[in-house]
């Protein structure tokens, strides 16, 4: 009876050894499972907080392109519609071409200039843009 009982001694030690180990594996498992949960709620608010930022800048967006807070902001700086010869469109292989806003007021323009010489530019055309320049760069 002496082996049955070592046996059974040890059998019992082996069986509480293992039942400790998976003990200390199942609470092991819970803290780590508590701990990710917070980790996924920290994200979750932060989420919530950038779609809110994100929401709040595109309202601020939409407010500040409306076109009359444009009109505002562009009479505050002294700016207006563009004037013929202003407006340049610049095609695809970098060759500068008149908009067609542009090439209807110059056909007007030169049926009002039909004596001026053809080589001549129209002075109308090089004043605007001087304007324009010393604006942009802020000198009267």
């Amino acid at each position: 009876m002496g082996t049955l009982s070592r046996e059974w001694a040890i059998s019992m030690a082996f069986s509480l050894v293992l039942l400790l180990v998976f003990g200390l594996g199942l609470v092991w498992l819970n803290i780590e499972r508590v701990d990710l949960a917070y980790e996924l709620n920290k994200m979750q608010r932060q989420i919530d907080e950038v779609e809110s930022l994100a929401a709040k800048l595109e309202v601020e967006r939409n407010t500040l392109i409306t076109p009359s807070r444009l009109r505002e902001v562009a009479r505050d700086y002294g700016l207006g519609p563009a004037r013929p010869g202003q407006i340049r469109r610049v095609g695809p292989d970098g060759a500068v071409e008149a908009s067609p806003l542009v090439a209807v007021s110059d056909d007007s323009r030169q049926k009002g200039q039909a004596n001026a010489s053809p080589d001549a530019p129209p002075a109308a055309k090089t004043k605007p843009r001087e304007k324009s320049r010393a604006k942009a760069v802020g000198t009267p």
